[in-house]
């Protein structure tokens, strides 16, 4: 028999995939549909007293209706679970998103964020590894109706600003935030209610009908205002050494740079204010940079709306802490004596 219709040497077509059952279904949806069918059954015939009734119609009687609704809710359970997984891990996922705590403490919580502190004062923010990260969020300029010549010359610009100004790691984060829509129509809400639109009903109807309209418009496009920042760390070993020093060079070998690190290392205070200051002359590089762009504009990010954006990234979800400055410390709560 050759290797090709030897049962031994056949290559499975996917991993980690049932047999498909009934249609795309396999046997596991199938017991994910039926289990709150199970369950009902076993809570009406087992746990409750059959002398029980629901006006007047003993429990028992409607095991079978109750059983079926509870399947057909399974079986929509199994419909709607996403094509990336199987229904039985799906339902895994549900039931421990359901049970896990919405807060953990930020020991936990910096396992996942890599952040360790911030610096309010400094708008910087420390993570786990010792480096020191700034934000500069940036504008860009307008280039809807650009030209492909103008195109052009902005990409030469930004080429021109990465060879010539980042000499150091930066990265760049670009997210979404929903459209102000309710403060932008709130103001012609507002108008409704002044004497001069009242006593005009075509002006009132007009504003009306214009207010109708960018709401369906906002619903049909989903509009949304993105922006975008440019990420910039500093790390320890970056303030210790003279760039392209001999001692640089050392400390990168494997062993002799540990022990060489550790004999060079100044005082922590020492350390973190150079690192703070390095950051400082960072961003002061970036933003001149990006604004030698024609048409671009930077601020630097505060360590508040930094610190939002971070609890953002991880959580999904836009975050409104309030007056930001008062959520983040500025002093221990507990003092050394």
């Amino acid at each position: 028999m050759s290797s090709a219709t030897d049962p031994a040497k056949r290559i499975p077509k996917s991993l980690g995939t049932d047999t498909q059952f009934l249609g795309k279904y396999s046997l596991t949806d199938l017991a994910v549909a039926g289990l709150p069918g199970v369950l009902v059954v076993l809570v009406t015939q087992v746990v409750i007293p059959p002398s029980l009734t629901v006006r007047g119609i003993p429990v028992s009687a409607l095991t079978i209706p109750l059983a079926a609704i509870a399947i057909a809710f399974g079986g929509l359970f199994v419909y709607l679970t996403p094509g990336y997984t199987n229904s039985l891990d799906w339902l895994g996922l549900f039931v421990n998103f359901h049970r896990s705590e919405t807060e953990i403490a930020h020991e936990e919580a910096k396992e996942y964020t890599h952040v360790e502190r911030v610096y309010p004062r400094q708008d910087a923010i420390e993570r786990t590894d010792r480096a020191l990260v700034g934000a500069v969020q940036v504008s860009p300029p307008t280039m809807a109706l650009a030209t492909d010549e103008e195109w052009a010359q902005k990409a030469e610009a930004f080429q021109d600003f990465v060879n010539t100004t980042v000499e150091f790691p930066i990265q760049i984060y670009s997210t979404t935030q929903a459209f102000p829509a309710d403060e932008y129509v709130g103001r012609y809400e507002d108008r409704l209610s002044d004497p001069d639109v009242k006593s005009n009903e075509k002006l009132q109807a007009l504003i009306e009908h214009y207010v109708d309209w960018y709401d369906r418009e906002l619903a049909q496009r989903q509009m949304t205002i993105r922006d975008h920042y440019v990420l910039i760390p500093v790390r320890p070993e970056e303030v210790r050494y003279e760039r392209a020093s001999l001692l640089e060079k050392l400390a990168r070998i494997p062993v002799l740079g540990i022990l060489i690190q550790i004999v060079t290392a100044p005082p922590e205070e020492e350390e973190r204010a150079a690192m703070l200051e390095e950051l400082d002359e960072r961003r002061r590089r970036v933003e001149r940079g990006l604004r030698g762009i024609e048409g671009c504009d930077t601020r630097p990010v505060d360590a508040a709306e930094l610190t939002r954006l971070i609890a953002e990234y991880w959580t999904g979800t836009e975050i409104e802490y309030g007056d930001p400055e008062q959520v983040l410390r500025t002093s221990p709560v507990i003092n050394k004596s």
